[in-house]
């Protein structure tokens, strides 16, 4: 499980460089600076929330195996770099805009809904295909 786990995270990391290459694209080729920034900002805050929970994910899945005990998903570090993200869009309002941070930040959790979706039905196509 922990294998199919680590493969999934990949596949996303991959879509998050894409939309951050998009971001950058935008902001080096639109007058909108500020936006593609704060949604930049916003992805990579994501991105490393992500991280973070991937992390907690695969020590609590070696403890579960090995029947030793562990404490907690890590929520307060996610808490505290969305609000380090947004101390930062706020304090430099000229720089980063704070509502397409806040995109960026839901943007994260969009892709992964996202890919769960496509490869559910890629897993189910492939499926009905072997039964049929």
């Amino acid at each position: 499980m922990l294998e199919s786990l680590i493969g999934m995270y990949h596949r996303h990391q991959k879509y998050m460089v894409l939309f951050i290459a998009i971001c950058l694209c935008g902001w080096f080729l639109t007058p909108y600076i500020h936006i593609f920034l704060g949604l930049k900002l916003g992805l990579i805050v994501g991105w490393f929330n992500y991280w973070l929970l991937m992390r907690r994910t695969q020590s609590m899945t070696r403890a579960l195996a090995e029947n030793r005990s562990f404490y907690g998903m890590g929520m307060p570090f996610r808490m505290g770099s969305v609000l380090f993200a947004t101390i930062i869009a706020t304090q430099l309002p000229e720089y980063f805009h704070v509502y397409s941070m806040v995109i960026g930040l839901g943007l994260a959790y969009a892709i992964i809904f996202l890919d769960f979706c496509v490869y559910s039905m890629y897993r189910r196509k492939k499926f009905l295909k072997r039964e049929g």
